[in-house]
């Protein structure tokens, strides 16, 4: 071969090398590559025209784009929403009996890839704390209807509620509940030295509202025992007046009965010896006086008149 041609050949494959640069180059200068994680999904976003692409998404991988264009990423991984002590979020919420409890809340969220271009028009990257703040709503509105007992002995019932209420305070924003766990229920401390003050103050009460019953029963004793001796007293008293009463006119009875027993008799000696009025008042008198151991007579004169009083010789 003429080193004519040879010479021709190399500078041929020069050529073709350099065009073969150039292709290469402006492919490179003109599009990149931009990597989505197995933990993502994109949305292809071209800012030079702000437009966002919503016919598809992208999953993981390496992908071309144009020069300045990436993707708006969001997790396709579940997303936690913590509400423990260790973190300092735990919430508080009210019983159906008005009780205050504290409650430890684990939530898993997922967003729907179909969903993506939904958020990124309504919050953009901003979708954390509002669902944050349904899933605390949706907590509060769920436990008022059950009381403090249901709370710690029926967690899977009140656990299925709480989810079912997150899941509709949800049900627009494009995600959905994987899971609700409810970890410790507790009573807030300062509620425990509440009730703690009012038993012990109810106790001192009680201690008090017994001592003073028992004053009251001895003082009801004392009266109840002065009151019987008093009764006591009337009923003896009035047992002795009746007593007298009965002894004066058993003696006025007798003394009636004497004396009428006395009438009858001398009416019968001045029928049996037909005595006149003053011979028979004579022999009552002499009667009288001799019992009484006096050596004296009555003279009776006529019409019952006294006549004179002498001693017998």
């Amino acid at each position: 071969m003429p080193a004519s041609d040879e010479e021709h050949g190399r500078t041929i494959c020069k050529v073709l090398m350099l065009c073969c640069l150039l292709v290469a180059s402006c492919t490179i200068l003109g599009v990149s590559f931009s990597v989505i994680t197995p933990t993502e999904v994109g949305l292809y976003y071209n800012p030079n025209t702000k437009r966002l692409n919503r016919n598809k998404v992208w999953g993981s991988g390496r992908h071309l784009v144009c020069p300045g264009c990436d993707f708006k990423r969001y997790p396709s991984s579940y997303i936690p929403f913590v509400y423990s002590h260790q973190e300092g979020t735990v919430m508080g919420c009210w019983t159906s009996d008005k009780q205050e409890l504290s409650i430890e809340l684990f939530v898993q969220v997922k967003i729907l890839p179909d969903k993506a271009a939904d958020i990124y028009d309504k919050y953009q990257y901003n979708y954390f704390d509002p669902w944050s703040q349904k899933i605390q709503m949706a907590l509060k509105q769920t436990t008022k209807d059950y009381n403090t007992e249901s709370m710690f002995e029926e967690r899977s019932v009140v656990t299925a509620a709480i989810k079912e209420e997150i899941e509709s305070y949800l049900e627009d924003e494009g995600c959905e509940v994987a899971s609700v766990h409810v970890g410790q229920i507790t009573i807030p401390t300062q509620f425990e030295d509440a009730i703690t003050t009012k038993v012990v103050t109810q106790q001192n009460a009680a201690t008090v509202l017994m001592q003073r019953n028992v004053t009251v029963i001895e003082a009801e004793t004392a009266i109840i025992d002065s009151q019987a001796d008093a009764d006591a007293a009337v009923i003896v008293g009035k047992a002795n007046a009746d007593a007298s009463v009965i002894r004066e006119r058993a003696n006025a009875e007798a003394l009636r009965k004497v004396q009428q027993a006395e009438a009858e008799g001398l009416k019968e000696i001045m029928d049996e010896l037909d005595f006149s009025v003053s011979q028979t008042l004579q022999f009552k008198f002499n009667r009288a006086i001799k019992m009484l151991g006096v050596e004296t007579t009555v003279g009776v004169g006529y019409d019952d008149q006294y006549l004179s009083v002498k001693d017998r010789a």
